[in-house]
Protein backbone atom coordinates (compact mmCIF):
# COMPACT_ATOMS: atom_id res chain seq x y z
CA UNK A 1 0.00 0.00 0.00
CA UNK A 2 1.27 3.71 -0.89
CA UNK A 3 1.55 5.84 2.28
CA UNK A 4 -1.20 8.48 2.48
CA UNK A 5 1.66 10.78 3.36
CA UNK A 6 2.91 10.91 -0.16
CA UNK A 7 -1.05 10.57 -1.83
CA UNK A 8 -2.25 13.44 0.58
CA UNK A 9 0.29 15.98 -0.95
CA UNK A 10 3.39 15.20 -2.84
CA UNK A 11 4.45 19.03 -2.66
CA UNK A 12 4.28 18.53 1.82
CA UNK A 13 6.46 15.43 1.28
CA UNK A 14 9.28 17.03 -1.01
CA UNK A 15 9.44 20.28 0.81
CA UNK A 16 9.99 17.90 4.53
CA UNK A 17 11.90 15.55 2.25
CA UNK A 18 14.69 18.55 1.06
CA UNK A 19 14.19 20.65 3.91
CA UNK A 20 17.43 19.28 5.32
CA UNK A 21 19.12 20.33 1.37
CA UNK A 22 17.71 23.58 1.10
CA UNK A 23 20.04 25.52 3.51
CA UNK A 24 22.43 26.72 0.98
CA UNK A 25 19.81 28.11 -1.90
CA UNK A 26 17.49 29.11 1.11
CA UNK A 27 20.22 31.55 2.27
CA UNK A 28 21.05 33.19 -1.25
CA UNK A 29 16.79 34.53 -1.42
CA UNK A 30 17.33 36.38 1.84
CA UNK A 31 16.34 40.47 1.38
CA UNK A 32 16.65 41.79 5.11
CA UNK A 33 16.74 38.53 6.78
CA UNK A 34 13.70 37.22 5.05
CA UNK A 35 13.85 34.49 1.95
CA UNK A 36 12.30 31.87 0.66
CA UNK A 37 12.67 29.99 3.88
CA UNK A 38 10.26 32.29 5.23
CA UNK A 39 8.17 31.16 2.36
CA UNK A 40 8.77 27.09 2.87
CA UNK A 41 7.12 28.01 7.27
CA UNK A 42 4.35 29.72 5.56
CA UNK A 43 3.38 27.19 3.06
CA UNK A 44 3.62 24.29 5.80
CA UNK A 45 1.53 26.25 8.09
CA UNK A 46 -1.15 27.31 5.66
CA UNK A 47 -1.46 23.41 4.57
CA UNK A 48 -1.64 22.85 7.87
CA UNK A 49 -4.94 25.24 7.90
CA UNK A 50 -5.96 23.68 4.65
CA UNK A 51 -6.26 20.16 5.77
CA UNK A 52 -8.06 21.08 8.98
CA UNK A 53 -10.69 23.00 6.97
CA UNK A 54 -10.97 19.69 4.43
CA UNK A 55 -11.30 17.36 7.29
CA UNK A 56 -14.13 19.85 8.41
CA UNK A 57 -12.06 20.58 11.54
CA UNK A 58 -12.36 17.33 12.77
CA UNK A 59 -9.53 17.44 14.96
CA UNK A 60 -8.33 15.54 17.97
CA UNK A 61 -8.53 16.47 21.95
CA UNK A 62 -4.86 16.06 21.65
CA UNK A 63 -4.34 19.12 19.63
CA UNK A 64 -5.25 21.50 22.45
CA UNK A 65 -3.61 19.02 25.20
CA UNK A 66 -0.26 18.68 23.80
CA UNK A 67 0.75 21.70 22.28
CA UNK A 68 -2.15 24.59 23.73
CA UNK A 69 -0.11 25.68 26.63
CA UNK A 70 3.01 26.54 24.84
CA UNK A 71 1.45 28.14 21.90
CA UNK A 72 -0.66 29.96 23.84
CA UNK A 73 2.07 31.24 25.87
CA UNK A 74 3.80 32.13 23.21
CA UNK A 75 1.12 33.69 21.36
CA UNK A 76 0.98 35.74 24.15
CA UNK A 77 4.57 36.94 24.79
CA UNK A 78 4.61 38.23 21.23
CA UNK A 79 1.71 40.73 22.22
CA UNK A 80 4.07 41.74 25.17
CA UNK A 81 7.47 42.25 23.45
CA UNK A 82 9.24 45.20 22.78
CA UNK A 83 10.28 43.95 19.35
CA UNK A 84 6.67 42.26 18.08
CA UNK A 85 7.48 42.05 14.40
CA UNK A 86 10.86 40.01 15.42
CA UNK A 87 9.01 37.84 17.82
CA UNK A 88 6.24 36.97 15.48
CA UNK A 89 9.42 35.89 13.35
CA UNK A 90 10.75 33.77 15.40
CA UNK A 91 7.61 32.50 16.94
CA UNK A 92 6.44 31.22 13.58
CA UNK A 93 8.77 28.55 13.01
CA UNK A 94 7.53 27.33 16.32
CA UNK A 95 3.92 27.05 14.15
CA UNK A 96 5.77 25.34 11.76
CA UNK A 97 6.74 22.58 14.57
CA UNK A 98 3.31 22.16 16.16
CA UNK A 99 1.56 22.47 11.88
CA UNK A 100 4.11 19.27 11.51
CA UNK A 101 3.40 17.52 14.80
CA UNK A 102 -0.21 18.13 14.45
CA UNK A 103 -0.22 16.86 10.46
CA UNK A 104 0.28 13.56 11.17
CA UNK A 105 -2.81 12.83 13.02
CA UNK A 106 -4.16 13.14 9.59
CA UNK A 107 -1.28 10.91 7.69
CA UNK A 108 -0.86 8.08 10.44
CA UNK A 109 -3.37 5.50 10.01
CA UNK A 110 -1.24 2.64 10.27
CA UNK A 111 2.47 0.93 11.30
CA UNK A 112 3.09 1.04 7.29
CA UNK A 113 2.83 5.03 7.66
CA UNK A 114 5.01 5.57 10.65
CA UNK A 115 7.58 3.29 8.55
CA UNK A 116 7.24 5.94 5.37
CA UNK A 117 8.34 8.33 8.19
CA UNK A 118 11.66 6.32 9.27
CA UNK A 119 12.54 5.75 5.71
CA UNK A 120 12.35 9.57 4.34
CA UNK A 121 14.39 10.74 7.93
CA UNK A 122 17.17 8.58 6.49
CA UNK A 123 16.65 8.49 3.01
CA UNK A 124 16.54 12.42 3.66
CA UNK A 125 20.32 12.69 4.84
CA UNK A 126 21.71 11.38 1.05
CA UNK A 127 22.09 14.38 0.17
CA UNK A 128 23.73 16.20 2.75
CA UNK A 129 26.62 13.28 2.75
CA UNK A 130 26.98 14.63 -0.71
CA UNK A 131 27.97 17.76 0.51
CA UNK A 132 30.11 16.42 2.78
CA UNK A 133 32.39 14.86 0.15
CA UNK A 134 32.92 18.17 -1.08
CA UNK A 135 34.50 19.46 1.90
CA UNK A 136 36.73 17.08 2.43
CA UNK A 137 37.83 17.70 -1.21
CA UNK A 138 37.86 21.77 0.00
CA UNK A 139 38.39 21.93 3.98
CA UNK A 140 38.94 25.26 3.88
CA UNK A 141 35.51 26.36 4.07
CA UNK A 142 34.67 24.14 6.71
CA UNK A 143 37.92 25.33 9.43
CA UNK A 144 36.99 27.38 11.87
CA UNK A 145 38.76 28.31 15.19
CA UNK A 146 38.26 24.80 16.40
CA UNK A 147 39.58 23.21 13.80
CA UNK A 148 37.74 21.19 10.93
CA UNK A 149 34.50 20.60 11.48
CA UNK A 150 31.49 19.41 9.34
CA UNK A 151 28.41 21.37 8.11
CA UNK A 152 27.29 19.26 4.62
CA UNK A 153 24.38 21.47 3.96
CA UNK A 154 23.45 23.18 7.08
CA UNK A 155 24.46 26.79 7.92
CA UNK A 156 26.32 25.53 11.24
CA UNK A 157 28.14 21.89 12.29
CA UNK A 158 25.65 22.03 15.60
CA UNK A 159 22.37 21.29 13.07
CA UNK A 160 23.72 19.10 11.47
CA UNK A 161 25.23 16.98 14.28
CA UNK A 162 21.28 17.04 15.64
CA UNK A 163 20.03 16.20 12.78
CA UNK A 164 22.45 13.35 12.43
CA UNK A 165 21.62 12.12 15.82
CA UNK A 166 18.13 11.94 14.64
CA UNK A 167 18.81 10.28 10.89
CA UNK A 168 21.41 7.18 13.20
CA UNK A 169 18.33 6.89 15.82
CA UNK A 170 16.33 6.28 12.60
CA UNK A 171 18.08 4.00 11.52
CA UNK A 172 18.93 1.84 14.66
CA UNK A 173 15.03 1.83 14.96
CA UNK A 174 14.83 0.19 12.09
CA UNK A 175 17.33 -2.47 12.79
CA UNK A 176 15.86 -2.79 16.14
CA UNK A 177 11.88 -2.43 16.13
CA UNK A 178 9.97 -5.47 16.53
CA UNK A 179 6.65 -4.35 15.39
CA UNK A 180 7.15 -1.42 13.05
CA UNK A 181 8.94 -3.95 10.01
CA UNK A 182 11.62 -2.96 7.27
CA UNK A 183 13.04 -4.90 4.33
CA UNK A 184 16.24 -6.34 4.28
CA UNK A 185 16.81 -4.05 1.85
CA UNK A 186 16.60 -1.09 3.55
CA UNK A 187 17.84 -2.54 6.89
CA UNK A 188 20.97 -2.64 5.05
CA UNK A 189 21.19 0.68 3.50
CA UNK A 190 20.40 2.13 7.20
CA UNK A 191 23.69 0.39 8.05
CA UNK A 192 25.63 2.04 5.90
CA UNK A 193 23.92 5.45 6.60
CA UNK A 194 24.24 4.62 9.91
CA UNK A 195 27.83 4.07 9.83
CA UNK A 196 28.85 6.89 7.93
CA UNK A 197 26.44 8.98 9.83
CA UNK A 198 28.79 8.26 13.22
CA UNK A 199 31.52 8.76 11.47
CA UNK A 200 30.45 12.59 10.40
CA UNK A 201 28.72 13.50 13.63
CA UNK A 202 32.14 12.96 15.01
CA UNK A 203 34.14 15.42 12.64
CA UNK A 204 31.44 18.06 13.32
CA UNK A 205 33.03 18.51 16.98
CA UNK A 206 29.93 19.09 18.52
CA UNK A 207 29.93 17.71 22.34
CA UNK A 208 26.58 18.02 23.01
CA UNK A 209 25.40 15.78 20.04
CA UNK A 210 28.02 13.13 20.93
CA UNK A 211 26.04 12.88 24.34
CA UNK A 212 22.91 12.99 22.80
CA UNK A 213 23.70 9.69 20.48
CA UNK A 214 25.43 8.37 23.88
CA UNK A 215 21.93 8.94 25.73
CA UNK A 216 20.10 7.16 22.66
CA UNK A 217 22.21 4.38 22.92
CA UNK A 218 22.71 4.15 26.69
CA UNK A 219 18.99 4.17 27.37
CA UNK A 220 18.32 1.46 24.96
CA UNK A 221 21.08 -0.83 26.42
CA UNK A 222 19.70 -0.26 29.89
CA UNK A 223 15.72 -0.67 28.82
CA UNK A 224 16.57 -3.69 26.69
CA UNK A 225 20.20 -4.97 25.18
CA UNK A 226 22.68 -4.90 27.93
CA UNK A 227 25.32 -5.97 26.06
CA UNK A 228 25.42 -2.47 23.95
CA UNK A 229 26.80 -0.59 27.34
CA UNK A 230 29.67 -2.75 27.16
CA UNK A 231 30.25 -1.88 23.17
CA UNK A 232 29.36 1.74 24.13
CA UNK A 233 32.40 2.20 26.73
CA UNK A 234 34.90 0.04 24.35
CA UNK A 235 33.91 2.74 21.82
CA UNK A 236 34.41 5.44 24.10
CA UNK A 237 37.09 4.51 24.95
CA UNK A 238 38.67 4.26 21.31
CA UNK A 239 37.36 7.77 20.64
CA UNK A 240 39.38 9.69 23.53
CA UNK A 241 42.24 8.16 21.94
CA UNK A 242 41.43 10.27 18.87
CA UNK A 243 43.03 13.47 19.25
CA UNK A 244 40.34 15.89 17.99
CA UNK A 245 38.14 14.04 20.18
CA UNK A 246 40.11 14.35 23.49
CA UNK A 247 40.96 17.75 22.27
CA UNK A 248 37.06 18.65 22.46
CA UNK A 249 35.74 16.65 25.35
CA UNK A 250 38.74 18.13 27.87
CA UNK A 251 37.95 21.66 26.75
CA UNK A 252 34.87 21.64 28.76
CA UNK A 253 37.37 20.89 31.98
CA UNK A 254 39.98 23.44 30.84
CA UNK A 255 39.64 27.19 31.71
CA UNK A 256 38.55 28.93 34.94
CA UNK A 257 35.22 28.93 36.61
CA UNK A 258 33.16 31.20 37.28
CA UNK A 259 34.07 31.85 40.71
CA UNK A 260 38.10 31.63 40.06
CA UNK A 261 37.75 34.41 36.87
CA UNK A 262 40.40 37.34 37.11
CA UNK A 263 40.42 40.50 34.20
CA UNK A 264 42.23 39.13 31.26
CA UNK A 265 41.40 34.94 31.81
CA UNK A 266 39.67 32.81 29.52
CA UNK A 267 37.19 31.14 29.83
CA UNK A 268 35.68 27.81 27.97
CA UNK A 269 33.03 27.81 26.32
CA UNK A 270 30.47 26.08 29.19
CA UNK A 271 32.07 28.22 31.66
CA UNK A 272 31.08 31.43 29.90
CA UNK A 273 27.16 30.72 29.45
CA UNK A 274 27.31 29.60 32.99
CA UNK A 275 27.72 33.46 34.22
CA UNK A 276 25.38 34.80 31.27
CA UNK A 277 23.05 32.18 32.56
CA UNK A 278 23.47 33.65 35.98
CA UNK A 279 23.76 37.06 34.68
CA UNK A 280 20.13 37.26 33.62
CA UNK A 281 18.39 35.48 36.06
CA UNK A 282 17.57 38.78 38.20
CA UNK A 283 15.61 40.04 34.53
CA UNK A 284 13.98 36.57 34.90
CA UNK A 285 12.19 36.82 38.22
CA UNK A 286 11.26 40.34 37.19
CA UNK A 287 8.59 38.65 35.20
CA UNK A 288 8.06 35.24 36.15
CA UNK A 289 5.20 34.50 34.55
CA UNK A 290 5.50 35.30 30.95
CA UNK A 291 8.44 36.48 30.14
CA UNK A 292 9.66 39.44 28.81
CA UNK A 293 8.49 38.29 24.83
CA UNK A 294 9.42 35.45 22.54
CA UNK A 295 13.18 35.80 21.59
CA UNK A 296 14.13 38.68 23.89
CA UNK A 297 16.98 37.37 25.57
CA UNK A 298 19.28 38.69 22.96
CA UNK A 299 17.24 41.92 22.35
CA UNK A 300 18.13 42.57 26.04
CA UNK A 301 21.53 41.03 26.61
CA UNK A 302 23.63 43.92 26.35
CA UNK A 303 21.81 45.28 29.30
CA UNK A 304 22.51 42.11 31.77
CA UNK A 305 25.88 41.23 30.30
CA UNK A 306 27.51 44.18 28.87
CA UNK A 307 31.19 42.83 29.02
CA UNK A 308 30.18 41.22 25.48
CA UNK A 309 30.40 45.03 24.06
CA UNK A 310 28.44 45.12 21.57
CA UNK A 311 27.44 41.46 20.50
CA UNK A 312 24.00 40.01 21.25
CA UNK A 313 24.12 36.65 22.38
CA UNK A 314 20.37 34.18 22.88
CA UNK A 315 21.15 31.47 26.17
CA UNK A 316 22.60 28.60 24.69
CA UNK A 317 20.13 26.47 26.94
CA UNK A 318 16.15 26.09 26.00
CA UNK A 319 15.04 26.48 29.52
CA UNK A 320 16.53 29.71 30.57
CA UNK A 321 15.89 31.04 27.16
CA UNK A 322 12.11 29.81 27.26
CA UNK A 323 12.01 31.11 30.97
CA UNK A 324 13.04 34.71 30.29
CA UNK A 325 10.75 35.12 26.71
CA UNK A 326 8.25 33.44 28.24
CA UNK A 327 8.43 33.17 31.67
CA UNK A 328 7.96 29.98 34.17
CA UNK A 329 4.38 29.14 32.37
CA UNK A 330 5.82 28.87 29.10
CA UNK A 331 8.51 26.37 30.56
CA UNK A 332 5.86 24.52 31.70
CA UNK A 333 4.20 24.24 28.58
CA UNK A 334 7.13 23.64 26.96
CA UNK A 335 7.52 20.62 29.18
CA UNK A 336 4.12 19.43 29.18
CA UNK A 337 4.66 18.78 25.40
CA UNK A 338 7.20 16.06 26.04
CA UNK A 339 5.35 14.58 28.89
CA UNK A 340 2.48 13.86 27.05
CA UNK A 341 4.49 12.33 23.62
CA UNK A 342 6.80 9.80 26.77
CA UNK A 343 3.25 8.77 28.42
CA UNK A 344 2.32 7.77 25.22
CA UNK A 345 5.71 5.91 24.73
CA UNK A 346 5.67 4.50 28.01
CA UNK A 347 1.66 3.35 26.79
CA UNK A 348 3.37 1.45 23.75
CA UNK A 349 6.89 -0.05 25.21
CA UNK A 350 4.89 -3.17 25.64
CA UNK A 351 4.07 -3.42 22.18
CA UNK A 352 7.22 -2.89 20.95
CA UNK A 353 10.40 -2.69 23.60
CA UNK A 354 13.18 -1.85 21.81
CA UNK A 355 11.88 0.28 18.80
CA UNK A 356 10.00 2.69 21.69
CA UNK A 357 13.31 2.76 23.74
CA UNK A 358 15.52 3.71 20.94
CA UNK A 359 12.44 6.35 20.35
CA UNK A 360 12.15 7.36 24.83
CA UNK A 361 16.18 7.99 24.62
CA UNK A 362 15.76 10.09 21.72
CA UNK A 363 13.14 12.37 23.21
CA UNK A 364 15.55 11.92 26.75
CA UNK A 365 18.78 13.53 24.61
CA UNK A 366 17.00 15.99 23.39
CA UNK A 367 15.79 17.25 26.24
CA UNK A 368 19.32 16.80 27.71
CA UNK A 369 20.90 18.94 24.93
CA UNK A 370 18.14 21.71 25.55
CA UNK A 371 20.76 22.71 28.67
CA UNK A 372 23.39 23.79 26.34
CA UNK A 373 21.93 24.60 23.40
CA UNK A 374 18.99 26.54 22.04
CA UNK A 375 17.21 23.49 20.03
CA UNK A 376 13.96 25.18 19.20
CA UNK A 377 15.72 27.55 17.28
CA UNK A 378 17.22 24.81 14.55
CA UNK A 379 14.43 24.82 12.48
CA UNK A 380 15.53 22.43 9.55
CA UNK A 381 16.44 19.73 12.52
CA UNK A 382 12.72 20.51 14.48
CA UNK A 383 10.79 19.99 11.52
CA UNK A 384 12.34 15.99 11.44
CA UNK A 385 12.17 15.44 15.09
CA UNK A 386 8.81 16.72 15.40
CA UNK A 387 7.27 14.86 12.23
CA UNK A 388 8.35 11.77 14.16
CA UNK A 389 7.68 12.86 17.74
CA UNK A 390 3.99 13.77 15.81
CA UNK A 391 3.90 10.59 13.85
CA UNK A 392 5.05 8.03 17.00
CA UNK A 393 2.00 9.74 19.19
CA UNK A 394 -0.64 9.09 16.91
CA UNK A 395 0.15 5.72 15.57
CA UNK A 396 0.50 4.64 19.45
CA UNK A 397 -2.63 5.65 20.33
CA UNK A 398 -4.29 4.08 17.00
CA UNK A 399 -2.53 0.85 17.83
CA UNK A 400 -3.59 0.95 21.82
CA UNK A 401 -7.16 1.60 20.70
CA UNK A 402 -7.04 -1.62 17.90
CA UNK A 403 -5.70 -3.78 20.69
CA UNK A 404 -8.32 -2.91 23.56
CA UNK A 405 -10.94 -3.10 20.53
CA UNK A 406 -12.34 0.36 21.60
CA UNK A 407 -13.43 3.23 19.02
CA UNK A 408 -10.13 5.68 18.40
CA UNK A 409 -11.29 9.38 19.14
CA UNK A 410 -7.82 10.31 19.88
CA UNK A 411 -9.05 11.99 23.37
Amino acid sequence: MVNSFYIFSPLLFYVVFLRASLDPVLNLTKVAGIGMGAILNLVVVCFFIVVCFIKKFELPKSFFKVWFLFVSVGLISIVISPDKVGSARSFFSVLTYFSIFSLTFYFIKTKEDFAGIVRLIVYSSIIPFLFVFKEFALPAASTTKDGFRLFASFSHPNIFAFYLVLVVSMCFYAMKSKVILFTPKFIQHAKYIMFFGICCLVLTKTRSAWAALLVVFTIYGVIYERKVLLYLTVLACIGMLVPAVQERVLDIFSGVTADDLEYGEVLNSYTWRQIVWAASWDYIIDKPLLGHGYDTFSYYFLDFFPLEGSTKFDAHNAYVQIAFDMGFVGVLGFLLIFIFVIKEMLVFYKYDKPGTAILIGLILSYLLVCYSDNMFFYLSYNWYFWLVMGAFYYLSRIETATAQGVSNDFS
